[in-house]
């Protein structure tokens, strides 16, 4: 029978870890016993795994379903960490990862906390943040976040309804370095999911310089969503969308949600030249 849970010395946000790791259930139980996730947060999670997972989801299942007030969640996380001999061990690199983010005197403090917590592989990594605490971060972020995601159970990959939430890039990566048949499809997810367009624009560029129509017009599909949701776009993406047809939605939205100074000329000769047809049909018309 695995050891109780150590108290974490902190909580950790459900949206670091979502990005930091695909759990199991097993490990989002841990995270509760331990204090390092709070009730709303455990649950939370286990609701963003199950969207990942859909029709496999499991354990991740009953955790969704669970109120944070309950007192069904401790039970439950409980049986989940006992069933996991290993599941604390991805809790020691986010909980290092968690600290390290931070800037000032929050991260000092927090990078304190776990060097006097007693867990000699986190407290001596903590002591040492650059050094031994870095090598503890690479290796996390290989097993719990790229490994899953190259191995694909970090998402359901024939379920489309899970695919367009995707919010992890190294899913994306994973899928495009497999040749996943749904890559196109994640990537949409992502462009509507994840906060940051630096992170979502390279794998759309990816789509954009492949060689099937589909995935192409899903990297437009994409790029077409990035440009509305966040208002930007980069050199390699226009680069890339200038030798494909003109009129797509990538073309509409860019020229309808990004500042025109920052679009290409050749953009700026489409949609001005669509505009004076528009004007000399109307005008022939009358």
């Amino acid at each position: 029978m695995p050891d109780e849970p150590a108290a974490s010395p902190f909580r950790i946000p459900a949206e670091f870890v979502r990005f930091a790791a695909a759990l199991e259930p097993a490990e989002v139980g841990w995270g509760y016993v331990s204090g390092a996730l709070g009730a709303e947060d455990a649950v939370r999670l286990a609701f963003l795994r199950q969207c990942d997972l859909r029709e496999p989801a499991g354990e991740f299942d009953a955790l969704a379903g669970v109120e944070p007030s309950s007192p069904q969640l401790g039970a439950l996380c409980h049986r989940l960490a006992g069933g996991g001999a290993d599941a604390g061990r991805v809790w020691t690199y986010l909980a290092l990862s968690w600290a390290c983010s931070r800037t000032g005197e929050e991260r000092g403090r927090l990078l304190g906390e776990l060097a006097a917590s007693g867990g000699t592989v986190v407290a001596r990594s903590a002591r040492d943040p650059e050094g031994e605490g870095l090598r503890l971060r690479a290796a996390g972020r290989d097993e719990f976040l790229t490994g899953r995601a190259a191995s694909g159970q970090g998402m359901n990959w024939r379920s489309i309804s899970a695919l367009m939430g995707t919010d992890r890039p190294e899913e994306v990566d994973a899928a495009f370095d497999r040749a996943e048949e749904l890559v196109g499809v994640a990537l949409i997810g992502l462009a509507l999911n994840h906060p940051d367009a630096e992170a979502i624009l390279p794998r759309v560029a990816r789509a954009l310089e492949s060689e099937g129509d589909e995935l192409r017009h899903q990297g437009r599909v994409a790029l077409a969503h990035v440009a509305r949701l966040h208002s930007t776009v980069n050199r390699r993406c226009l680069q890339l969308l200038r030798a494909h047809p003109r009129g797509s939605e990538a073309d509409d939205d860019l020229w309808g949600h990004v500042p025109h100074r920052r679009l290409p000329w050749w953009l700026w000769r489409h949609h001005l030249g669509e505009r004076a047809a528009w004007l000399l049909r109307d005008r022939w018309r009358a």
